[in-house]
């Protein structure tokens, strides 16, 4: 059930959100061990004069502002996993969008099982079932 959320601040072409959805839902699969198949990944695209780091608004032709919010079921992966992925999609970010700002921010979100839904049921539901 994990969804990713992928901010930038820059305009990806097709390949890029290719390689971006695709290389995300790996991860989720061999690092955090989640099902490819509920993976879901969102890519939302901005300028980067939406952005702005140490109160400096971005241009064109600086490293990119991204962030990603991970969000999984609590108590379903360990800290390693999650040091682990964090790692790993800092890295899948550089090789896929380029120069990355300093700043770059990922999150990953343990949503207790009684909060998180699929298909009209809670994760917890989902469990006992």
């Amino acid at each position: 059930m994990p969804y990713i959320n992928i901010r930038t601040g820059a305009i990806l072409n097709d390949t890029q959100k290719q390689e971006l959805y695709d290389k995300t839902t790996l991860l989720m699969n061999t690092v955090m061990k989640k099902r490819r198949e509920v993976t879901v990944v969102h890519i939302q695209e901005s300028r980067p004069s939406q952005w702005s780091t140490n109160g400096v608004q971005l241009s064109d032709n600086e490293a990119i502002g991204v962030y990603v919010d991970i969000k999984v079921t609590k108590g379903t992966n360990t800290p390693h996993d999650k040091k682990e992925m964090i790692a790993q999609t800092v890295k899948m970010l550089q090789d896929v969008v380029g120069t990355i700002q300093e700043a770059c921010y990922v999150v990953i979100d343990d949503i207790p099982s009684d909060s998180w839904g699929y298909n009209g049921k809670t994760q917890e539901m989902r469990a006992t079932l």
